[in-house]
């Protein structure tokens, strides 16, 4: 049966997904998702337990959720695509690749996708990161010089980027996946105020922050998981919390050892340190350090995966295994028997078998865990360990 993969943090899960997945399974008879856990792209901990939001997904239409180990969660977007692309056709089932894109034009895309390591490779592209620009502002430029205006536009939009990094991934990995998209309605990514009955994630976890406002925007089938876990003191988690250990693990640590956090180049290790120094929050620190190119969100990054154990090292690699959230009886149930007889990677369901075949990247993963409950409004256990049980 064709199955399409969907790579998602569902952070909350709110109207948007539930379009994406209506609209991918009227192509496709199934659909596996590939999710974030605790840690998320933006660099931080996710705003509501992963096994929530996995259980939503597959309450709402997926047949299997799998996680995007920590280590490539919380990378800038090529980093974040390979990993989840590399997962995605290590179940050896997956057929295509959907995902949605402001554009919704997926020739466009993939037309751009080709000409995008052009500019990525060109000389035009250290010339204008020498000019201050951020890494994302000079790639438009050098694109809109070598591939034209209409891959360069492409480059404006959150959601076009990513489905361009997932295509390059498919392209290097030779994964064999087709492409297909959805064009992204309603609020846009990121955006602060919420359009008719849609609210981008961000827009809803503000709300969430406020106390108010913020259910009508999630699917009412599984508002009531989201719900509990506000209730439980396990949701609206905020990075402040981990603000004072933050600081401290900054000014411990060498220069060397922060060098070898990810994307910390060219004397950044300097910056942090001596902003350590003065600063007395997370977001007072970040205000020092950033620059007009280094951007906040690249910060918070190599913040988060400071506070994660995440080193280089582990980043030079795609994902080793594949590890299961959630499922759906039957369908998911079958789903896993033909990734375990057709894979290329090993299938887990339990931490612990991770833990004794690959510890490192294990580590990662529970220190998100530990994270998250910390940055909860009161410090909450959450269980890494539950036994896999199909929805």
């Amino acid at each position: 049966m064709p199955t399409a993969g969907i790579v998602a943090e569902y952070n909350p899960f709110h109207r948007g997904h539930l379009y994406q997945l209506r609209e991918t399974k009227k192509q496709f008879d199934r659909v596996i998702a590939v999710m974030s856990g605790h840690a998320v792209q933006r660099g931080g901990p996710a705003a509501f337990p992963k096994w929530a939001r996995a259980e939503a997904a597959v309450r709402m239409g997926a047949d299997l959720v799998l996680e995007l180990p920590a280590v490539w969660a919380s990378a800038p977007a090529e980093r974040f695509a390979a990993g989840a692309v590399a997962v995605l056709a290590g179940t050896g089932v997956v057929d295509a690749l959907s995902c949605g894109s402001e554009s919704g034009d997926a020739p466009a895309l993939q037309r751009a996708a080709a000409l995008l390591p052009q500019a990525e490779q060109s000389p035009l592209l250290p010339a204008f990161l020498s000019e201050g620009m951020t890494y994302a502002a000079a790639r438009q430029k050098a694109a809109a010089r070598l591939a034209g205006p209409e891959a360069a536009a492409l480059l404006r939009e959150p959601n076009n980027i990513l489905a361009l990094e997932y295509l390059k991934a498919m392209q290097a990995q030779k994964t064999g996946l087709h492409f297909f998209t959805v064009r992204r309605l309603g609020a846009g990514h990121d955006s602060p105020s919420p359009e008719g009955d849609t609210a981008s994630a961000s827009a809803i976890r503000r709300l969430l922050a406020e106390g108010e406002g913020w259910a009508r925007y999630i699917p009412a089938e599984v508002y009531p998981l989201f719900a509990d876990a506000v209730r439980e003191g396990k949701a609206g988690t905020d990075p402040e919390r981990m603000g004072r250990a933050a600081l401290y693990k900054l000014l411990s640590s060498s220069p060397e050892a922060l060098r070898e956090i990810p994307d910390v180049a060219e004397g950044l290790e300097n910056r942090f340190r001596k902003a350590a120094e003065e600063a007395a929050s997370i977001s007072g620190l970040l205000e020092l350090v950033k620059t007009k190119r280094y951007t906040l969100s690249r910060l918070r990054r190599i913040l988060w995966n400071l506070m994660l154990d995440n080193r280089k090292a582990l980043t030079a690699g795609l994902p080793p295994y594949i590890r299961v959230l959630a499922c759906r009886k039957g369908t998911g149930q079958q789903l896993l028997r033909e990734i375990g007889q057709n894979g290329s990677l090993p299938l887990y369901a339990s931490m612990a078998d991770i833990r004794r075949d690959f510890p490192e990247i294990a580590q990662v993963e529970l220190n998100a865990t530990r994270l998250f409950g910390l940055c909860c409004p009161e410090p909450a256990r959450i269980n890494e360990y539950p036994r896999l049980r199909p929805l």
